[in-house]
């Protein structure tokens, strides 16, 4: 029995890494034709990185039990509360969607000596914005816009939002306008003419998604594989302009 768990499991990670890394489909077959050998073959012929291997295994015992990684993450900080540890353990919580859980241990890390930290900051606002907290999000977000330190395009796309489910759409389209910036932004950019289009703004929305399609055809591959959903979501807006004003 044991023999066929452990079966098992290296199929699951073998069948993972193939995915995660886009081999070839006939690796499916070796690994399920052939359940050792085939993972084994797989093993030595694909996974070349024992660090990369080690991740993976850690990321499907997580996958396979959500609660694991808490639970470890809950003993480190009994062990040492330490700033590192608490996040992560904010983190884990936030990943899990236990935000009120997550809220408490971002807000335990602000209390001390990183109350300025930009990470936590940025991240109490999204775990505000998550609880559907709109009213926190646009008290906390505005505090912080002053602050440099921040990657502003996080702390203005949660207030503009936030302000668009109060019903402030004159101060939710001058927050999402602000990260209007050709070559970045892009998926924020995407909201913003999505949210022009239902503000009846349609040349400004069709301008915005023009510009959107034009930079798509000087991207490089990689920006390419990683922008690829919202351009996706870029060109059915574009069609659906298309076919309004048709």
């Amino acid at each position: 029995m044991l023999y066929y768990y452990l079966t098992v499991v290296l199929q699951v990670f073998c069948c993972y890494h193939a995915y995660k890394n886009r081999s070839e489909i006939y690796w499916y077959a070796i690994i399920f034709l052939l359940p050792v050998l085939g993972s084994l073959i797989y093993l030595f012929m694909k996974v070349f990185n024992n660090k990369e291997a080690l991740v993976i295994g850690e990321e499907i015992t997580t996958a396979m039990n959500p609660s694991k990684r808490i639970n470890d993450l809950n003993e480190k900080v009994k062990f040492a509360d330490t700033f590192s540890n608490r996040v992560a353990l904010a983190d884990a919580y936030f990943n899990k969607e236990e935000y009120q859980n997550a809220l408490d241990n971002y807000q335990t890390v602000l209390d001390g000596a990183h109350k300025n930290d930009a990470y936590v900051q940025e991240q109490m606002v999204i775990t505000y914005y998550q609880m559907k907290n709109y009213e926190k999000v646009v008290e906390v977000a505005n505090a912080l816009k002053a602050n440099s330190e921040l990657r502003a395009s996080k702390v203005v796309f949660y207030l503009g939002l936030s302000y668009k489910a109060l019903g402030k759409l004159n101060n939710a389209e001058k927050n999402l306008r602000a990260l209007d910036v050709r070559y970045s932004n892009y998926q924020e950019r995407l909201v913003l003419a999505q949210f022009l289009l239902e503000r009846e703004k349609r040349e400004e929305a069709k301008e915005l998604v023009s510009e959107l399609l034009s930079e798509f055809n000087y991207m490089s591959k990689p920006n390419i594989k990683l922008h690829r959903t919202t351009f996706t979501e870029v060109k059915k807006l574009s069609d659906t302009i298309t076919l309004n004003n048709s």
